[in-house]
């Protein structure tokens, strides 16, 4: 029987240079071209930045504040709608990464959906300066490499891996950016990804008597996209994943 997947980091550390120098800091990798028009309405260029000129932002330091921003974001996506073609799968190929990335770049954080090569990491790490070019010096990447992609440079760009749903949750409460992603075991099949978002008066995480989460309040594109709701199951663990993990983002 497969094993249930685990909620642990791979841990890989970048390597140090040579006579133990620091490796200076990689930048984000993040496309400009010919899709930078980018729209909630196009499906084509998802993973390129949106570039509406009404796109919120979340620029508020106290916890309300950026929790108002955060929901803000949310509501502006809109996920649920049919019109936000971005959201909606094309030609079988998943949308998931697409919303939470969106969601995370609005809020100011950085979240790929494309990523250095590694010819291009190479030269980073040398100091050359290297310029975003699909298939050439950055590649898309999917859910589970996402996975493998917070493990070793999440925290580089303000990550925090977080063990606790309770803790996930209030931290979403807050107005952080939060995650749940899984990888699967089978690589040539998607993993999965959602948002865990600020709670609303009749929109709320399931807890236990004593108010520990048991599943937070999620947000999720897909074939039928999810504003805010409660998964019916801790969908991270179940036996076609490999691993899972929380993250948020302050």
């Amino acid at each position: 029987a497969a094993l249930a997947p685990q909620p642990r980091a791979r841990g890989r550390a970048r390597a140090a240079m040579p006579g133990g120098a620091a490796l200076p800091a990689l930048p984000p990798a993040v496309l400009h071209d010919e899709f930078s028009a980018a729209s909630r309405a196009r499906p084509e260029g998802r993973i390129h930045p949106l570039a509406e000129a009404d796109r919120p932002a979340r620029r508020a330091r106290a916890s309300a504040a950026r929790a108002a921003e955060l929901q803000a974001i949310l509501d502006w996506l809109d996920v649920t709608n049919p019109v936000h073609r971005r959201y909606r799968p094309l030609d079988g190929r998943g949308v998931a990464l697409a919303y939470v990335a969106d969601c995370a770049d609005l809020a100011g954080v950085y979240l790929p959906h494309v990523w250095w090569t590694d010819t291009a990491l190479r030269r980073l790490t040398l100091g050359d300066a290297v310029d975003p070019v699909l298939g050439q010096t950055v590649h898309e990447i999917g859910i589970n490499a996402l996975h493998d992609w917070l493990d070793d440079h999440g925290p580089a760009f303000g990550w925090v891996r977080e063990l606790d749903p309770t803790l996930l949750q209030a931290a979403a409460n807050a107005g952080e950016v939060c995650v749940i992603v899984a990888r699967h075991r089978d690589i040539d099949q998607a993993g999965q990804v959602s948002l865990v978002v600020p709670e609303q008066p009749g929109a709320e995480a399931l807890r236990r008597a004593d108010g520990e989460v048991l599943r937070p309040l999620e947000s999720m594109a897909g074939r039928r996209g999810v504003r805010a709701a409660v998964s019916r199951n801790a969908w991270w663990t179940g036996r076609r994943f490999q691993s899972f993990a929380f993250w948020r983002h302050p």
